[in-house]
């Protein structure tokens, strides 16, 4: 099961790597113009990603997060873009780090609502990286929205695909 969840967690830094790519090449207007979603930009829906992440990072060890880590986040899109993707780099690490018996522990946590949860590590991966698929579709639409007419396939069997490729070509 570990394999399988490096492998998840790769594909996620693979597809928010590929989309980050063209959100980097965004004028600043396409970058916070108002669209409609389930966030208002392009730039309010990769904040979310990165919020995310980062509470999931911190519910892994059983702490739960009160704020956003973006609550205070003033810094341009290059700087998102950066600390999106070392976001997505730590989750690959954590569960490297995680042996596949603390992969199946339940961990406790509560939500931003301030709801109980509790769940296996494995599931809380699972589930980080599938809301980022989510909104990563989100964010193709709105990329394509503004204007954006080349955009990267980031379906997982793309990913493996590509893994694949390059495991043939080294």
């Amino acid at each position: 099961m570990k394999h399988i969840i490096i492998e998840y967690a790769s594909f996620n830094f693979w597809a928010n790597d590929r989309v980050c790519k063209v959100i980097s090449t965004l004028t600043e207007h396409q970058f916070i113009q108002e669209l409609e979603s389930s966030f208002p930009s392009i730039r309010h829906t990769l904040l979310h990603i990165w919020d995310a992440q980062d509470i999931w990072l911190e519910r892994f060890n059983g702490t739960s997060p009160q704020t956003w880590p973006s609550a205070s986040f003033k810094g341009t899109k290059d700087e998102l873009i950066v600390r999106t993707l070392n976001s997505s780099a730590q989750i690959i690490e954590k569960v490297k780090r995680y042996s596949e018996e603390e992969l199946q522990t339940g961990v406790n946590y509560t939500t931003m609502k301030g709801n109980s949860g509790d769940a296996p590590r494995y599931q809380m991966f699972m589930h980080v990286v599938n809301h980022g698929t989510y909104h990563r579709g989100q964010l193709i639409t709105m990329l394509r929205l503004v204007g954006i007419a080349e955009l990267p396939a980031t379906d997982l069997i793309a990913y493996y695909r590509e893994v694949k490729d390059s495991f043939a070509n080294s």
